[in-house]
């Protein structure tokens, strides 16, 4: 079960901002329908999401290879993976 994400950082107006790391790969579709429901939260929710091409890394491409697209919060705790799980995701966003 993921964890809560804790604020991270400040917006320009001293909001707190959420971030999120996104573990993908090019030329996975799963990963462009996942980016694709994820990306509108950023302005709509004031989040970050970091996107990490899981191929510049051996490590981390043997840690979520099979299990991309990956989405977690700033910890590494995971959200969810394969498939968007918007449940989960909004309960990380700490709205």
């Amino acid at each position: 079960m993921a964890s809560e994400t804790e604020p991270v950082g400040l917006t320009q107006d001293n909001q707190p901002v959420n971030q999120f790391k996104f573990f993908y790969r090019n030329g996975c579709h799963l990963c462009e329908d996942m980016y694709q429901l994820i990306y509108p939260y950023e302005s709509s929710h004031n989040i970050s999401i970091e996107m990490i091409n899981i191929d510049k890394d051996p490590v981390l491409s043997d840690k979520y290879g099979l299990l991309i697209p990956v989405l977690t919060d700033h910890h590494e705790n995971e959200i969810c993976h394969y498939f968007f799980d918007k449940i989960s995701f909004e309960r990380n966003l700490g709205d």
